[in-house]
């Protein structure tokens, strides 16, 4: 059996859903081919966390581990890490080092989608539509972005996820202080344009060659966007999956997302946000590590097209 390391955790406030993506994968692959052991990242340790809670140290010089006097190697690391390090190509940049397979996206293609603004950048030359936005980095003068600004607006740390940090605002005023708290939380703060229109989401596999979008989800925010609470709360956004919407702007939205995947390279899966205004969608971002709980949206519209949780994660490993 071959032993998989199941990495969770994080140096952001996205670590907590990373966490609860781990602990339903592993529950998910019990009974399956491979030997799972979930292994914890943050700022202070790196470890393995065992059933019964204690800890084991990783040893960084290969990702490796000791138990009871004996060294366990593994055959690839499963990278459910949301946000940094995981999702940003830094613990990437590590496997490659070290030579040991991982699941998510490649270095390059992961340090892109993690930055807001040059993935709308890069994507918007190939003729993909999105949201007009600028940047401001800490320590600009109001007077360089604030005649950039139009109203409403999101504001968002460029380099994070999970809606950690974003606010719409309304007027110069809410700018500054929404900037003001984004900066807790990066050093570079994404500007855009509100697109009024629908939601979607549309999660991509891209295994053995072929590229294939998976159906739409219709996310509908109880609050003004969908944020952190609408997102993880218990009373979070409606989703419906596959969304109620014409066959023919499926079909576009799909086409879409797989021709994103395709120009950044993405590995796997990948989940991308839109949102669509009168007959035409705005990608706002792709994700190279999506949710991955049982309820998460990507795993929901796996099973919509007969892909169970635990098969979904075995394409992953297998990838």
């Amino acid at each position: 059996m071959k032993n998989i390391a199941l990495v969770f955790g994080g140096f952001s406030k996205e670590a907590e859903i990373s966490e609860k993506s781990a602990n339903q994968a592993k529950i998910a692959l019990e009974g399956s081919d491979y030997n799972i052991f979930p292994v914890k990242i943050s700022k202070e340790k790196w470890c393995h966390v065992a059933a019964d809670g204690k800890e084991y140290a990783v040893d960084k010089n290969d990702f490796s581990i000791t138990i009871d006097g004996k060294k366990i190697t593994f055959s690839k690391a499963l990278n459910l890490i949301h946000g940094a390090p995981g999702e940003n190509g830094v613990l990437g940049g590590y496997f490659e080092l070290i030579g040991l397979p991982y699941t998510s996206s490649g270095v390059l293609t992961s340090a892109l989608t993690m930055n807001k603004n040059w993935t709308t950048r890069f994507l918007s030359q190939a003729g993909i539509r999105t949201a007009p936005s600028f940047v401001v980095y800490r320590g600009d003068k109001s007077s360089d972005y604030q005649p950039k600004a139009s109203f409403p607006c999101f504001v968002k740390p460029n380099n994070g996820g999970s809606s950690v940090g974003t606010f719409k605002v309304k007027n110069i005023e809410e700018l500054e202080n929404a900037l003001k708290e984004a900066f807790k939380h990066d050093d570079e703060i994404i500007v855009e344009e509100f697109i009024q229109g629908r939601e979607f989401t549309c999660g991509v596999m891209g295994f053995d060659g072929t590229i294939k979008a998976l159906p739409l989800t219709e996310v509908k925010p109880k609050h003004e966007f969908f944020d952190f609470a609408d997102k993880y709360g218990d009373d979070g956004a409606a989703e419906e999956t596959p969304a109620n919407l014409s066959a023919e702007l499926t079909k576009e939205c799909q086409s879409i997302a797989e021709k994103a995947f395709k120009i950044v390279r993405c590995r796997n899966v990948s989940r991308i946000d839109f949102i669509l205004k009168g007959n035409d969608f705005y990608l706002i971002e792709v994700n190279t590590i999506p949710g991955m709980s049982a309820k998460s949206i990507l795993p929901q519209q796996a099973k919509a097209v007969g892909i169970s949780f635990k098969d979904l994660l075995v394409k992953i490993i297998e990838g």
